[in-house]
């Protein structure tokens, strides 16, 4: 049985995630989208996603959130919900670099079967089940690694926490680096909605499409063998601080 995931240190290692690598998208999505079925349109989105053709996806989706705007009005960045730094411009350099490598392991493993469609005049639910790497027992990984880093270190291990979330797509417990060992697959079943705008189906992008195409990201839950284990970090912790306590005030 799964046991809930501990957040006393890392509020919520998903979100970081998702801050550091950008998984939202910002950028012109200029491919035409089709107006054939809301079946077909989830199709065409979910394969312009695994060749992350970001345009393509953009277009058959509700993906496009706002535009940022600078102090005269000047459009300067428009903003997606799925991967963002890919699309910002000119930035083709380290950054990009690590999103596009973990953006490529992301969707490596992607696939999807579609169970049911129920069409109801401008809208539609289209049952379907997602498989992706397990990126929750990934993450539980990581944060295993950033543990044991931190009681390594000298003083709190604060300041290694911090420098392995700064670089987390770099070195040998990188998150990328557990992806490509992990073999454990997420296997969801969601329900994704559809509507009919302009006479053209797009594809709603929902919190619980995100989490299945993204593996699971955003689980509450670790596995039994990675819970353990942190639980027993936790408590290495608990005493490497009282121990520096105590030696601080001496």
């Amino acid at each position: 049985m799964n046991m809930k995931k501990k957040k006393w240190l890392i509020p919520s290692l998903a979100i970081l995630i998702f801050f550091v690598f950008g998984l939202t998208a910002c950028g012109a999505g200029t491919a035409e989208a089709k107006t054939d079925t809301p079946e077909e349109v989830l199709l065409d989105s979910m394969e312009a996603l695994k060749e992350l053709d970001l345009d393509a996806f953009n277009a058959r989706t509700d993906n496009y959130v706002r535009t940022h705007r600078n102090w005269i009005g000047i459009p300067t960045q428009k903003e997606y919900q799925i991967f963002n730094e890919l699309q910002q411009p000119g930035l083709k350099g380290k950054r990009y670099r690590a999103n596009k490598r973990f953006a490529d392991k992301i969707v490596q493993n992607l696939s999807w079967e579609i169970k049911d469609v129920r069409v109801s005049g401008k809208e539609a639910q289209i049952d379907m089940t997602v498989t992706n790497i397990d990126m929750s027992d990934v993450m539980g990984k990581y944060e295993i690694s950033i543990m044991e880093d931190m009681i390594n270190s000298d003083g709190t291990g604060l300041i290694s926490m911090i420098r392995d979330i700064h670089k987390i797509d770099y070195g040998d417990n990188s998150v990328v680096s557990i992806m490509e060992q992990e073999e454990g697959l997420s296997v969801l079943d969601i329900t994704v909605g559809a509507y009919k705008e302009d006479g053209i189906w797009k594809i709603h992008v929902s919190d619980s499409f995100i989490n299945a195409v993204m593996g699971n990201m955003d689980s509450e839950h670790y596995s039994d063998e990675i819970q353990n284990r942190l639980d027993e970090l936790e408590k290495e912790y608990e005493y490497k601080l009282d121990q520096w306590e105590d030696d601080f005030f001496e």
